[in-house]
């Protein structure tokens, strides 16, 4: 890793020591510091936090451990105090981990009632062979070969490629690109995504797993297969250890795995490649006549994983506040830093995740909001009360990070009276980009929890950005369920109230192409504006916000813990 990353940014402020203030600045006077929340700074720290030298950030790797450190170092050249373990800015924690040695996939042929062994595939670190494992797949699994041509129901374009089929606890072979429009006619509906489908056949149609079929040539199946090797050994399963098996991240029994064509040539009984590719056309050209069909083939798979552990930290620096009577209550800020690390390359061959906007745009909010605050309290203006900045990790493998700290928290949970979470803040999503309405931010929280918290955000976006505050996602009905997808679940499990800022889900999550050219920096500043404004809002309030709805509070404690 390229350590030499922090050389090149000079942080612009000064290293002064909090000062003890007798008074409590005005909110006005505070909020006249948010000039120092800009497109620039934001850009400047995305950079480095979003790059490839820091391999996407993937929890308990190298490249978390330097954004980690980085994130120290800031703070501690603003002179913020820290808030971790033993006066540092760390909070240490360990995850137990599973360790995958290899995975074995063994084919069988069904021929008048007999069962025979045909091959037998060995996909490790030493070892690649004719299967890839993209995704899940953490049991074995054992079922028929069904190919169901491009593996979706679009009833209103009369496609039906998996009616009839019998596919639980079987494997689908499928192509892999979805034909959605050719030659000018749309096929497919294109708001059927690829994601949509798996969920379809895994979750839906309760498939043992999907053998995905590319147009890859050999040469680039075997490339493909090789990196795969290299990641196999990479800790998945993660669960923090003093929960015993609670708080695991989600584990993917189910698989999906690419098939080199040459395997799925032999499934499909053709003659070579040419014939693979005339059936793919055969299939567009014939689409809405295709039913699935089921081969006569047994596909046996089989993970052997170990277990083991890693270690990981949050990140804390804190702020107090000005008033002897409040300062002890806090207002936690709260974004991950963690991201997906190295997965499988998208078509550009790119196979690091930097999530610039997940979540690279939280954490250099939150960055620049301490930047600003204490460039105030360096000019005698604090608020009443404090300010905890707590950067997560772990978040992408099950919040458990939030997890850790909502259970050893540094500030007694009865003392935080809020916490706000930043993910996802720096893009606008494909139906407002369409509509040209992006000066929007969704708010996911507030009232559904705290009708005083909602009522603090919103003073604070009339007297800052006044931006669009979209509530489309604020309601514990959601099928998206954002309400517990991000960090600030873990707090109002705890009756602690919240919002969460966030401005949806777009082409790139979770993918190598979100990146740090495809953020809305002007529209980054402000939201994170916005976010200064509602924590002058907060810690300056004469009273505290009140937990008034006891639903969200209902719906957090009939949930796993």
């Amino acid at each position: 890793m390229k350590r030499v990353l922090f050389a090149f940014l000079v942080f612009s402020s000064a290293c002064a020591t909090q000062s003890e203030l007798s008074q409590v600045a005005s909110s006005e006077n505070l909020l006249s510091y948010s000039e120092l929340i800009t497109p620039e700074f934001l850009r400047q720290h995305l950079e480095v936090i979003a790059h490839d030298s820091l391999e996407g950030r993937a929890t308990g790797m190298p490249g978390q451990k330097i954004a980690a450190d980085y994130l120290a170092e800031y703070y501690s050249s603003l002179g913020i105090t820290p808030g971790g373990d033993n006066d540092t800015f760390f909070q240490k924690f360990k995850l137990n981990a599973e360790y995958t040695d290899s995975l074995i996939y063994s084919t069988y042929t069904v021929s008048a009632g007999d069962t025979l062994r045909y091959s037998h595939s060995v996909e490790s670190k030493e070892q690649t062979g004719e299967f890839i494992r993209m995704f899940g797949g953490s049991e074995p699994l054992k079922g028929d070969v069904v190919f169901a041509g491009f593996g979706l129901n679009d009833e209103a374009n009369g496609v039906l490629h998996l009616e009839g089929a019998e596919l639980s606890g079987n494997w689908v072979m499928i192509f892999e690109d979805i034909p959605y429009i050719v030659d000018g006619d749309t096929l497919v509906n294109p708001n059927i995504s690829s994601n949509s489908r798996v969920r379809s056949l895994l979750v839906e149609n309760n498939a043992a797993g999907i053998l995905l079929i590319s147009d890859y040539t050999r040469s680039e199946f075997d490339e493909l297969a090789e990196i795969s090797a290299q990641l196999i050994s990479n800790p998945s399963g993660l669960s923090l250890q003093y929960l015993e098996g609670r708080g695991r991240a989600a584990s993917f029994p189910n698989g999906v795995v690419q098939i080199s064509p040459e395997k799925a040539i032999t499934f499909l009984g053709l003659d070579g490649k040419d014939q693979l590719h005339n059936l793919r056309d055969d299939l567009i050209d014939e689409i809405t006549e295709f039913r699935a069909q089921k081969l006569p083939f047994i596909l046996d798979y089989t993970p052997y994983e170990g277990p083991g552990y890693i270690e990981t930290e949050n990140v804390l620096a804190r702020i107090e506040g000005a008033d002897p009577d409040k300062k002890h209550e806090t207002l936690v800020l709260v974004a991950h830093y963690d991201h997906i690390g190295i997965t499988q390359p998208d078509a550009s061959g790119d196979a690091i995740n930097n999530g610039a906007d997940d979540n690279g745009s939280g954490t250099v909010a939150l960055m620049n909001i301490a930047k600003t605050l204490k460039s105030a309290a360096n000019d005698g203006y604090r608020p009443a009360r404090s300010v905890l900045f707590l950067h997560v990790s772990a978040e992408e493998v099950g919040l458990l990070g939030s997890r850790y700290y909502s259970d050893h928290p540094v500030v007694p949970i009865e003392n935080t009276v809020a916490a706000f979470n930043a993910d996802m803040i720096g893009r606008s999503d494909p139906e407002n980009i369409r509509r040209g309405d992006t000066d929007y931010v969704y708010l996911i929280g507030g009232e559904i929890i705290s009708s005083g918290l909602d009522s603090l955000v919103q003073a604070a976006n009339h007297n800052s950005v006044n931006m669009r505050l979209d509530r489309r996602y604020n309601d514990l009905q959601d099928p998206n369920q954002f309400y517990r997808r991000s960090d600030h679940w873990n707090f109002g499990r705890l009756s602690v109230p919240f919002v969460f800022f966030f401005t949806g889900v777009h082409e790139d999550y979770h993918r190598p192409s979100d990146t740090v050219d495809k953020i809305d920096f002007e529209k980054l500043a402000r939201v994170t504006t916005l976010i200064y404004s509602s924590v002058i809002e907060v810690t300056n309030y004469d009273g505290r916000p009140v937990v008034d709805n006891e639903e969200f509070i209902e719906i957090t404690r009939r949930m796993p813990r």
